[in-house]
């Protein structure tokens, strides 16, 4: 039997699942033996020294890579391939830390369970249960729990209301479907997706197969869906397209890619639009990532969570014998992968950025009021080109008091270069700004760009960051695209982009714990964005512009495949001809970028860089390493 390879969730537990329970069976010599083989980076002596295996997993800091003992890997799998078990039918954040008062959001509610029954909805917070006030440490689905027939009380501050309420629910057999679809206003095929499991596949493509002929567009749902397998994932991308789906890279460089041949059929061509959360990790990125880069449809919601890297489950059925034996039903959950999409784009920290950044509130109504099929008349809809695709809108449908937030919030979302056509009589469409439409139809539109970037060279850069909250700007709306920006400014700039996760460790004595730009300076030296000179970082001097390309190459590098391998490759003495204006340590940097389509800007290498120029190098970056979806 092959190993198991698991992309690995989100730290998220149905509260009938997985618990945290000590390590104790794996011997503490054959741990250190399995992580310094598998895990995706060298591990440091001082890691590897601790006491315990407990201690070891607390101190390598990856919340994925994990001891679970036989009971725990049963329910694990479990979770992925959608059993029967026993609970009251939520699933909750698996949380470490519980800040005081807030307790554990519940993600979703299953049908037909008691949790559904009582009225509990997704964003309720559990604050307690039994009594017992959740806090950091303790795991809630152990206490949630039980034999069936018994009750347990929880007490809920509800999303909506913000009431706290106390419910007593019985325990019972719930059954967890990982797959649900339906055809809903008529056309649209509406497939719902809790986890890619081993049914996933042939859901979705008993999906397709039964909706197809009525469908005038798929709706693939993976928000709170935190991954599964990368097999069933490329088994399901594969129900719309072929190709490569994944590459996995190891600590050596590629140690596998997941593909579909071409000459597996795909099951439908009418474009799928992807509902993402920030609860969307791991398996939902990577479809997600996949048909952004096979150019299937849009993506609509928030950004992703960011899990880009992807577990090793060594255990009783792994395909090294002297492993095997060390293992009886428990396992080592080890993270041995960093994935990357088709198009060479990571999803780790940065997430995924949907073609349409919309609130959660809004996102299911603003996917639903697209359609692919050109309508007989013009009048009355409008055109969106969006994504590679052409979607239609019905404008007495989106107006009406039940869709007016969604589309107003939809039309806020357009980046600068989606194209808006207003249809006139009977086959016109004429181009309108989405501003121009929102007044005519009066909506409450407020733009997310800024109001003095229209003179500017990057203005369309600068305004599609502004679109998707990649960038900030001043209390008046402004941007001051002119203003010079400083290093510790520019690393924040960057930092907030990508989304980089705070680290513990300060890495230069000019940057003071607590200051406003500590958490972004010492989050992008951690990953070697940045360097200083020694021990110092100059966070107030101004940056020059070849220090700016030096840093998003070293984000290129990190960011996608092509960025990557463009790293390994010497200055060669054609290239010192293009870029020998550029210090000798900013050349290949130079070369990196201009390869990607990011060196942009017209300053010379030594001045000191603009806020524009800042962010006409970031867009550039991310389009062209497909982090902003194209």
């Amino acid at each position: 039997m092959k190993h198991h390879i698991l992309p690995g969730f989100l730290s998220l537990a149905l509260t009938l699942g997985l618990c945290a329970l000590p390590a104790a069976a794996l011997e503490m010599e054959d741990a250190r033996t399995l992580l310094s083989a598998y895990y995706v980076d060298e591990i440091p002596e001082e890691v590897l020294d601790q006491g315990s295996l407990d201690a070891i997993l607390d101190a390598l800091g990856d919340p994925y890579t994990t001891y679970m003992t036989a009971e725990e890997y049963q329910n694990f799998l479990n979770q992925v391939d959608g059993e029967t078990l026993v609970g009251i039918g939520v699933s909750i954040s698996n949380v470490s830390t519980v800040e005081e008062g807030v307790g554990i959001e519940i993600l979703s509610v299953l049908d037909n369970s008691p949790a559904l029954e009582a009225g509990l909805s997704a964003g309720d917070h559990i604050l307690s249960v039994d009594g017992v006030a959740l806090e950091s440490g303790m795991n809630a689905s152990d206490l949630i729990r039980g034999e069936p027939g018994t009750t347990v009380t929880i007490t809920v501050r509800l999303r909506d209301s913000g009431e706290v309420r106390d419910f007593t629910l019985e325990r019972r057999a719930v059954s967890i479907p990982i797959v649900t679809y339906e055809l809903v206003d008529g056309d649209v095929g509406y497939i719902d997706c809790e986890s890619f499991g081993a049914s996933t596949p042939d859901t979705v493509e008993e999906a397709l197969t039964q909706l197809g002929e009525q469908a005038n567009l798929w709706i693939m749902d993976l928000r709170s869906n935190p991954g599964g397998t990368d097999q069933s994932v490329t088994l399901t991308v594969g129900k719309f397209t072929n190709g490569v789906v994944v590459y996995m890279m190891g600590r050596d460089g590629l140690a596998y890619y997941r593909a579909i041949k071409p000459s597996a059929p795909d099951f439908t061509d009418v474009p799928v639009v992807v509902l993402t959360s920030s609860h969307s990790a791991s398996g939902s990125e990577m479809f997600a990532a996949a048909v952004r880069s096979h150019r299937l449809g849009i993506a609509i919601g928030q950004r992703t969570f960011g899990k880009g890297i992807a577990q090793l489950v060594l255990d009783e059925n792994f395909s090294s014998s002297s492993v095997a034996q060390l293992f009886d039903g428990d396992c080592l959950k080890v993270t041995a992968y960093r994935f990357y999409a088709p198009d060479g784009a990571t999803n780790d920290t940065v997430g995924v950025i949907p073609t349409l950044l919309i609130s959660s509130e809004n996102t299911e109504a603003a996917a639903l009021l697209l359609r692919f099929n050109e309508p007989s008349v013009a009048n009355g809809s409008v055109r969106l080109g969006l994504g590679g695709y052409t979607f239609y809108i019905d404008l007495s449908n989106a107006c009406n008091v039940e869709n007016r937030a969604a589309f107003t919030e939809l039309l806020e979302a357009l980046p600068p270069t989606a194209e808006l056509f207003e249809g006139q009589g009977g086959s016109t469409w004429n181009p309108i700004t989405p501003e121009e439409l929102a007044e005519e139809l009066g909506l409450d539109f407020h733009s997310r760009t800024f109001s003095d970037v229209a003179d500017s060279p990057f203005a369309q850069a600068i305004n599609t960051l502004a679109v998707y909250g990649l960038v900030g700007g001043y209390a008046d709306g402004t941007f001051r695209p002119e203003e010079t920006v400083t290093r510790a400014e520019f690393a924040s700039m960057v930092a907030a982009a990508l989304n980089l996760r705070m680290v513990s460790q300060s890495y230069f004595s000019d940057v003071p714990a607590g200051s406003w730009y500590a958490d972004a300076v010492n989050a992008m030296a951690a990953k070697g964005f940045l360097a200083g000179d020694g021990e110092t970082f100059r966070p107030d001097d101004t940056i020059t512009y070849e220090e700016m390309v030096t840093c998003l190459s070293a984000v290129a590098a990190w960011a996608s495949l092509d960025g990557y391998e463009l790293a390994q490759e010497d200055l060669s003495a054609s290239d010192w001809g293009y870029y020998y204006q550029f210090s000798e340590w900013a050349q290949t940097s130079a070369r990196n970028l201009a390869e990607l389509g990011a060196l942009v800007g017209d300053q010379e290498p030594q001045e000191a860089g603009t806020r524009e120029t800042a962010a006409g190098l970031l867009c550039a970056l991310m389009e062209g390493t497909h982090l902003i979806w194209g």
